[in-house]
């Protein structure tokens, strides 16, 4: 097993991005910069900003280990039908907080085109409830489906039983469903038609038979339930902001316009 090479790279990595900031007046303002907006980011979205961080830590101690640990740790965490019933609630929550390490770039693009523009959209708590929705509902579905319907040989299911099946893509597409309502009824259509011709694409690779893995089914039904989630985005806050950007972070701006100071006897109104 390999022992300690990412801490390894990273102490030296680390001393050399201090030394620069302090010798380098150029790097040290643009790291201000980013640090910045990463900070405004975050304000906006704080879900997405701890779920991305929780991630990104599991991810971190999942590095560091042999890939035979890393896979027995995370199928500790997948949602199989013997671990929704020995302990539901954990592998439930916990299978959304880990991820394979050749994810994150997918938990990356999610995170910033997906939940924190839905985020600062409707909300947070409506996006948290909206990405729980997508994940726990269509984990229980697949499992109900697989449990009432589907008859496992014993090689199947030795095969299902080592399944990994963590991640947050569940939450994600049910979050981008919800997120096409913001779109026109033109562009929304078109959003949904191209999600859903992927999702069907990505099921008609998988051999189920062989790979006892219904992920993309999983997928198909969060969609689904996204689309259902239409009374999130038809909230007095979601018909407010519905004009705010995607993704730019808006700069606080000031009551006044500079240049054009107001006496103590001039009335301002902010009413719009």
């Amino acid at each position: 097993m390999r022992t300690g090479w990412v801490e390894l790279a990273a102490i030296p990595a680390a001393l050399l991005v201090v030394y620069l900031l302090r010798t380098n007046s150029w790097a040290s303002r643009h790291v201000r910069v980013v640090w910045n907006w990463l900070k405004a980011w975050a304000r906006l979205a704080p879900f997405t900003t701890a779920l991305s961080l929780l991630i990104a830590v599991h991810a971190w101690m999942l590095l560091g280990l042999s890939p035979r640990l890393r896979n027995a740790v995370l199928l500790t965490h997948s949602t199989t039908l013997a671990h929704l019933k020995q302990e539901p609630l954990t592998v439930l929550f916990g299978s959304a907080m880990w991820t394979d390490v050749n994810e994150l770039l997918f938990m990356a693009l999610t995170a910033f085109l997906y939940l924190a523009p839905l985020e600062r959209w409707i909300g947070t708590w409506r996006t948290v409830l909206a990405f729980l929705a997508g994940h726990i509902g269509a984990t229980l579905l697949i499992a109900l489906w697989i449990e009432e319907t589907v008859v496992l040989t014993p090689e199947q299911d030795r095969v299902y039983s080592r399944t990994i099946d963590v991640g947050i893509s569940y939450g994600a597409y049910a979050c981008a469903a919800l997120l096409a309502y913001r779109l026109r009824w033109p562009y929304r259509f078109s959003v949904w038609s191209l999600m859903l011709a992927y999702l069907l694409y990505q099921a008609s690779l998988k051999d189920f038979d062989a790979a006892v893995d219904y992920t993309p089914l999983g997928h198909l039904a969060a969609f689904g339930i996204g689309l259902a989630l239409y009374p999130l985005a038809r909230t007095e806050r979601a018909r407010r902001r519905r004009g705010d950007p995607w993704i730019r972070i808006p700069r606080p701006t000031s009551t006044f316009p500079e240049g054009e100071p107001t006496s103590d006897n001039e009335t301002t109104s902010l009413a719009r």
